[in-house]
């Protein structure tokens, strides 16, 4: 996929396209938790944006996530054809957290990085590093993640270090808090660059897990878990600290699970899946309605 130059980003039909890039990982979940084939219409309601699912239909015929049916239909592939099943024991998980200078996809840079990979319950190796977004950090984000311009100025861009990531990764199981965001704001900066993507394309959330396992805990942010476990955690909202933290958290969950007998990697993904049902759908596109 080429990248788009900041004057072509302001052309009408380039930012349609651009749009439905970042559009893609949220097609892929609400397919894979729908569970069931949508037509391209009903795709665009439901995420509110009927003209980017429009321009990204080309896309999803490149992406083994997805398969086309008729009637410009489409559905997420079977998780068996996407990722192998194995013992949880035997999974090598890649425990990942970004800062970034904000939220969006497509504008917002990466300014720090950090994966732990951990099996078996034991750490087999880390990765850390600052990262140029080669842009201004907001007063906000310093505050947040006390990064700065300067402490960025000498570090390898986007360009430089996600190659270097993506061999770290390579065979891993992507985990995060909040883990969407992350392995979106990922896989974008893997499109935009025109990179090969992470092998396994499904990744696992302990936000989702801390939602499940612990319905009675009212904040399941890394936060309300460092409380609840008594963990102590410094540097919050830098990418190792956060890390490390999650870790913790997640080797915790898979002792629960264990108990609960969820063993292989299939049974996790499904235990995580916050699925939706015909009547979810129809809320999504009644409330997308109600904006018009």
């Amino acid at each position: 996929m080429a990248t788009l130059s900041p004057s072509e980003a302001f052309e009408p039909r380039a930012l349609l396209f651009f749009l439905g890039i970042i559009l893609i990982d949220s097609v892929f979940q609400l397919l894979f938790r729908y569970e069931k084939p949508l037509s391209r219409q009903k795709i665009g309601l439901t995420l509110g944006n009927p003209k980017g699912v429009k321009e990204l239909l080309s896309h999803l015929n490149q992406d083994d996530r997805f398969i086309a049916l008729e009637d410009d239909h489409w559905q997420a592939a079977a998780m068996e054809d996407l990722v192998e099943d194995q013992d949880l024991e035997e999974v090598e998980f890649l425990i990942t957290d970004l800062e970034t200078t904000g939220p969006a996809k497509g504008q917002d840079r990466i300014i720090d990085i950090a994966a732990i990979k951990l099996q078996g319950g034991i750490e087999r190796d880390r990765f850390e590093s600052l990262i140029n977004p080669e842009m201004r950090i907001s007063s906000t984000i310093h505050r947040l993640t006390g990064i700065n311009d300067e402490m960025v100025r000498k570090a390898p861009t986007i360009e430089t270090l996600l190659p270097d990531f993506l061999r770290f990764a390579k065979g891993g199981v992507f985990v995060a808090h909040n883990a969407l965001f992350d392995f979106a704001f990922i896989s974008h900066e893997v499109r935009r660059l025109n990179l090969e993507p992470l092998h396994k394309r499904i990744e696992i959330c302990t936000f989702r897990m801390a939602r499940k396992l612990l319905p009675d805990l009212k904040a399941c942010g890394l936060n309300g878990l460092c409380e609840f476990y008594g963990y102590q955690m410094m540097d919050r909202h830098r990418a190792m600290p956060d890390v490390e933290a999650t870790a913790y958290f997640l080797t915790q969950f898979l002792a629960d699970l264990k108990e609960r007998g969820v063993n292989t990697l299939h049974q996790l993904i499904r235990f995580q899946l916050e699925a939706l049902s015909d009547s979810d759908v129809h809320k999504k596109i009644k409330r997308y309605k109600r904006k018009l």
